[in-house]
């Protein structure tokens, strides 16, 4: 029998609505959304736009993608037994002042070029 998360006394629990959302300073990504963009990939690369407050990330097989956006690389990590998928911004959310509120996030997929377009 799993044991219930430890909460802060007075907080709600955050329940996504969303296949993308922000969650203890990670942006977490549901099974099926994970896999149209990155497939079997663990490794993937990211940027942040503070100019339009996009963050971005792709395969790291996707070599255009690290020329053109000068990314960097981080790992994907699997969430929960689900297959849920998460990538620590901790660092970027201090960085450039964002609310680490847990929230939903809007997003958009382009499965083509294998890119997570992610608004925080």
């Amino acid at each position: 029998m799993p044991l219930p998360k430890e909460t802060i006394p007075g907080e709600k629990l955050f329940a996504a609505d969303s296949d993308v959302y922000l969650e203890t300073a990670h942006i977490c990504i549901k099974r099926n959304t994970a896999e149209k963009v990155f497939g079997a990939e663990r490794v993937v690369l990211s940027v942040f736009y503070p100019k339009d407050n996009t963050f971005m990330v792709a395969p790291a097989s996707e070599e255009l993608f690290r020329t053109i956006h000068k990314a960097s690389q981080q790992m994907l990590k699997v969430k929960n037994a689900a297959g849920d998928q998460a990538i620590s911004i901790q660092e970027l959310l201090l960085d450039h002042e964002i609310d680490g509120q847990n929230r939903n996030l809007l997003f958009v997929i382009e499965e083509e070029l294998h890119i997570l377009k992610v608004t925080l």
